[in-house]
């Protein structure tokens, strides 16, 4: 039998920034919650989805609410509202406050959310007023019933990508519906993740589920999952990406200090 509601569970690279959501979390109201820190300052995990198993088995909560560290909550009812709003789903596989729904914008995914982003709490993506369904949701901060992780934990594919996304993925494949929320909440990352094992977890993520879907959206692109596509894409908006980033560092020198 749970003894609480809400199992919390992050990940700890950096004490300080802990701490500071530690702070904002003590502040919020009407949340019967657990914390369960995971300490990875000396790099102890090699794999999100590892650490997370970890303490999955040691939650007591109903529900498990994996979030980074850099979230924060813009009022004290913040995470209270979040949470009712997806234990009131009748029925789901993983619930977030970002995701990529199932269509297409213009031939690429794009984000629903109603949450900020960065040091200037940006919008981004398309605002929603309601739950709503996605094919994907954002790693920032999701929910499984504990239970259902009991039957589909994550899987021990290594590195810091797509444990989200694989976990929706999965989902799906089981017949069940993932959601995004509105929620008043601040993530103070802008993500910009992309790197060589973004890419490499992505090809394997395509060669795993790809039979499954014509392609699969993410906060951050559409994979391919068909054609010549599927194998030259992510490199080419990999590499398109580090062209932005040297040209942005060229323009504003004090990016890269």
């Amino acid at each position: 039998m749970s003894v609480y509601e809400y199992s919390l569970i992050t990940i700890s690279n950096h004490e300080n920034i802990y701490q500071e959501f530690k702070e904002g979390l003590e502040r919020q109201k009407g949340v019967d919650y657990e914390l369960i820190k995971i300490n990875n300052n000396q790099h102890q995990f090699s794999s999100a989805r590892t650490a997370y198993n970890e303490a999955a088995t040691k939650a007591n909560g109903k529900y498990l609410v994996f979030l980074h560290p850099d979230i924060r909550f813009l009022d004290e009812y913040s995470l209270r509202d979040t949470l009712k709003k997806i234990t009131s789903i009748n029925d789901f596989g993983i619930a977030g406050i970002a995701g990529s729904p199932w269509d297409l914008y213009k031939n690429r995914s794009y984000i629903v959310t109603t949450i900020v982003q960065g040091k200037n709490k940006e919008h981004v993506g398309t605002n929603i007023k309601e739950t709503t369904e996605v094919q994907t949701v954002d790693e920032s901060f999701f929910v499984m019933k504990k239970d259902y992780w009991e039957q589909l934990p994550f899987t021990d594919y290594p590195g810091w990508h797509f444990y989200a996304v694989e976990q929706c993925l999965r989902a799906i494949i089981d017949k069940k519906k993932n959601y995004v929320v509105p929620a008043r909440i601040w993530h103070k990352s802008t993500g910009g993740s992309e790197d060589k094992n973004y890419v490499r977890i992505g090809k394997q993520m395509v060669a795993e589920y790809g039979d499954y879907f014509p392609y699969i959206n993410t906060t951050v692109t559409k994979w391919d999952t068909k054609g010549i596509t599927k194998y030259t894409t992510p490199w080419f908006r990999y590499a398109k990406r580090q062209i932005h980033r040297y040209l942005d560092k060229y323009k504003n020198p004090e990016m890269s200090i």
